[in-house]
């Protein structure tokens, strides 16, 4: 069976989608990116986080109970009024991390910052499979991958039930 790791930029999957008119569930997209036949060894998720977010922290708190290590950042403004975590470090040195622990790495990002981290796994002999919107895909990206995973055209797999509501942490503490 197949090592992976599966590592989410959280950020650029949010915006993409959001883009597209829809909401992740990000259980069904794990699901669906490691399949039967691997052997997930970890899932790691990336977000900047905005301290003053109820729900984000809600959010947070149901992807760790949910087998996420959630890796957060505090969300700052660039000069130009951009807010962002940059986190493009912090999954490099993740995905670098476990080069020797698994055969496949599965990259949810489409940002070109990851073309150089990616071909020097692919060199050490990680295969390599890259997920992504292409409105947000960067060329570089997807010719360093072994395998293209376009999510455009499997959204209907991971995409958020309306009827589906994430537990809230209040609610869990209410119950005890």
């Amino acid at each position: 069976m197949m090592r992976c790791a599966v590592f989410i930029d959280g950020n650029n999957v949010f915006h993409s989608a959001r883009q597209l008119g829809f909401e992740v569930d990000y259980s069904k997209l794990l699901e669906m990116l490691t399949g039967k036949d691997r052997e997930l060894l970890r899932a790691f998720f990336y977000t900047g986080v905005d301290e003053s977010a109820d729900r984000q922290r809600g959010f947070l708190h149901w992807m760790r109970r949910n087998g996420f290590r959630v890796v957060q950042k505090s969300v700052r403004v660039d000069r130009d009024g951009t807010r962002r975590a940059h986190l493009e470090v912090e999954i490099a040195t993740d995905m670098m991390a476990f080069a020797d622990k698994v055969d496949t790495i599965v990259l949810v990002s489409g940002d070109e910052d990851f073309a150089y981290p990616l071909s020097v796994l692919a060199q050490r002999g990680v295969r390599i499979e890259v997920a992504g919107f292409r409105s947000a895909m960067a060329n570089k990206i997807m010719d360093c991958a072994d395998r293209y995973i376009d999510l455009d055209s499997l959204m209907d797999k991971f995409r958020k039930d309306s009827s589906y509501e994430e537990e809230d942490p209040d609610d869990f503490r209410e119950r005890l």
